[in-house]
C-alpha cells in the first residue's frame, strides 16, 4: 500500500503533473483508483532521500519486474508451443530487455513525470532509472487493479513489439499475438483438401476471421496455414491499424 505521506508539502514537486498522469494512463490503458500508489511508483530513492520519505519505488519495481516477466513468459509459452526453452528465453529477453523498457517508458514521458533528486535533470534520467520506473508502474497496476489489469497493460505495451519481432519467424503466432492483444476471437484453420501424390502432396487451407477470408495452398499444411495467417493479419492491420 502506498504511504499516506502527502506530496503537498514538498518543495521540488508538490504532486505528479495531472496532464502527465493522464498521458501516462492513456498510454498504458489503465486509470489508477489510488493515485498515491502511482506517486510511489514514480518516486525515485534520490527524491525520497532528499525529502526524508520512508519509501521509494524500489519495492514496486521488484514486484513489477516479476509480474512483467511472468506475463510475457506465459504468453510466449502459449503462443509458441513448438519453441524450446532456449528460443523462448531469447524471445522473452528481446521483449523485456532494458532498452525495450526504456523506449516504452520514454514514450510514456516517464522521465518528465518521475520524482527524482536535484542531481538528475527532468527529461534526462538515466536509462536504468527510467526502465525501473516503468516496472514500478506495472507493479502499481497489479496492486491497484489486480493481475488481470497488469496483464492488459503488459499486452498493450509489449505484444505489438512481439508481433513485429516474430512475424517473419511465425505468421500464425504473430496473428495470434495481434488478436490476443485486442481481445479478439482466435483463429481456426480449415483444411479444405489434400491433393497430389503421397510423396509430394499439396494442402489447401482456409481461414475466415473477423469478416476476412483467405484460401492458400502449400506443400505442407503448416506452410499453407502460415500463408493464410499472413494474409489475414495484413487485412486486419489495414482495417484496425497496426
Amino acid at each position: 500500500m502506498a504511504s499516506e505521506i502527502s506530496f503537498d508539502a514538498l518543495i521540488n514537486k508538490q504532486r505528479l503533473d495531472e496532464h502527465e498522469v493522464k498521458f501516462l494512463e492513456e498510454g498504458i490503458g489503465y486509470v489508477f483508483d489510488d493515485k498515491k500508489i502511482l506517486e510511489e511508483a514514480l518516486c525515485h530513492s534520490s527524491f525520497a532521500k532528499e525529502y526524508g520519505l520512508n519509501y521509494n519505488n524500489e519495492r514496486l519495481e521488484f514486484l513489477g519486474d516479476a509480474v512483467l516477466e511472468f506475463i510475457v513468459t506465459r504468453t510466449l509459452f502459449r503462443t509458441y508451443p513448438d519453441a524450446n526453452e532456449g528460443e523462448l528465453t531469447q524471445m522473452r529477453s528481446a521483449l523485456v530487455k532494458s532498452d525495450s523498457l526504456f523506449k516504452k517508458a520514454d514514450s510514456l514521458r516517464i522521465p518528465y513525470i518521475d520524482l527524482h533528486g536535484h542531481a538528475m535533470k527532468t527529461g534526462e534520467l538515466p536509462k536504468s532509472v527510467t526502465a525501473d520506473a516503468l516496472e514500478a508502474v506495472i507493479g502499481a497496476v497489479c496492486l491497484d487493479g489486480g493481475i488481470s489489469a497488469a496483464e492488459r497493460v503488459v499486452k498493450k505495451l509489449f505484444l505489438s513489439d512481439s508481433e513485429e519481432q516474430f512475424i517473419e519467424r511465425d505468421p500464425k503466432s504473430a496473428l495470434q499475438l495481434w488478436l490476443q492483444a485486442r481481445g479478439m476471437t482466435l483463429p481456426k484453420y480449415e483444411l479444405l483438401k489434400t491433393e497430389g501424390p503421397s510423396h509430394a502432396p499439396t494442402f489447401t487451407v482456409r481461414l475466415y476471421l473477423n469478416g476476412f477470408q483467405h484460401v492458400e495452398t502449400d506443400r505442407t499444411r503448416k506452410g499453407a496455414e502460415a500463408k493464410v495467417a499472413s494474409k489475414i493479419l495484413q487485412d486486419l492491420r489495414a482495417k484496425f491499424g497496426a
